[in-house]
């Protein structure tokens, strides 16, 4: 997510919702982080954004100020690359969805989901290219569709498509960058894609033609996540840093839910020129986002989602998800909810 700024992630009934709060601002984070383990000087914190939306999140809240430690930032596009550049040595932590840790560890990677949040409702569309008539997964039978392999956009896919009784092989894999799935479908070279806000409500006012199907509503397919390497987390400086980056991040989702007029400005309109109206109904359909611990009630969805990835062949032997799953932040989710 790209993932979820795209915020970007059955009802949430196994998750409780965070009540709206109070407006994030650096007298906050800053006090926040005189309960937290002290950050050694001298400590920088790897990051791996998508599109930029960590960032844009943590200034629009307001919870990028008083920092005690160095925050070093590195674009990518989908989980797929930051993967590499995690087995580089290069990362200390990456914003993905719930995807690539699965990838990670069945190749043998040692990384850890560290902390994880969603909104109630999923935001990850199957659109119809313009012009293209697509009524529901099983429509999709013997079509070409675009998304990004080893992404959340796959566990979409792979949910629905399950949903119907149908598989991969009943479909035309194109494997797209997520930001490259658009033109795709604006060229006809697909039938249809999985895009995520805001790149679905930018496509769809672009291409009125065009449909949005259906939206992807597992658990797996709500929940956005901070991943680390293990290497990062023994290291007791890194591991502070880490805990006041989440804090951060759960207060900055905080007052995303209690100033969703304000986010929607800054996000859809001043980002993507998607009408203000629209984004806020966007942010209203989505729900509140909270944090969870883990492992938690994320547990048993990603195991029958790995489980999903190896029937399918895209991992090698089946994976245990608990091991990926890393309560080691627990109480500072508890803390800042």
């Amino acid at each position: 997510m790209a993932r979820r700024a795209l915020a970007t992630v059955g009802a949430l009934a196994t998750t409780a919702t965070l009540a709206a709060g109070v407006a994030a601002s650096p007298a906050s984070a800053a006090s926040r982080s005189a309960s937290l383990p002290k950050v050694p000087a001298g400590v920088t914190l790897r990051v791996a954004d998508q599109l930029n939306s960590v960032q844009n999140l943590l200034a629009d809240a307001g919870e990028d100020k008083s920092y005690t430690y160095k925050v070093d930032y590195s674009e990518f596009v989908g989980g797929p690359p930051m993967l590499q550049a995690f087995q580089a040595g290069s990362l200390d932590v990456g914003f993905v969805a719930d995807t690539p840790i699965i990838f990670a560890q069945a190749a043998g990677q040692d990384l850890t989901t560290v902390a994880a949040w969603g909104p109630v409702h999923g935001s990850d569309a199957l659109v119809s290219a313009p012009g293209v008539k697509v009524s529901g997964w099983k429509s999709l039978k013997g079509k070409k569709v675009a998304y990004q392999v080893g992404t959340v956009e796959e566990a979409v896919v792979l949910e629905g498509l399950r949903s119907v009784g149908l598989t991969l092989s009943d479909i035309s894999t194109v494997n797209l960058a997520t930001t490259s799935i658009t033109p795709a479908l604006e060229n006809g070279s697909v039938s249809a894609g999985i895009l995520v806000q805001p790149l679905t409500a930018a496509y769809l006012n672009a291409n009125p033609t065009a449909k949005q199907v259906l939206v992807g509503n597992d658990v797996t397919a709500r929940v956005s996540s901070l991943i680390s390497s293990r290497t990062a987390l023994a290291n007791a400086g890194t591991k502070a840093a880490m805990a006041n980056f989440i804090a951060r991040l759960e207060g900055a989702y905080k007052w995303v839910n209690s100033h969703p007029a304000q986010y929607a400005q800054d996000l859809y309109v001043t980002q993507y020129k998607v009408p203000l109206a629209e984004g806020e109904q966007l942010l209203a359909a989505a729900g509140p986002v909270s944090f969870l611990t883990l492992p938690g009630s994320l547990l048993g969805p990603q195991q029958v989602l790995a489980n999903l990835y190896q029937s399918a062949g895209e991992i090698p032997t089946k994976v245990n998800v608990k091991s990926e799953l890393n309560g080691a932040f627990n109480s500072v989710v508890k803390a800042n909810a």
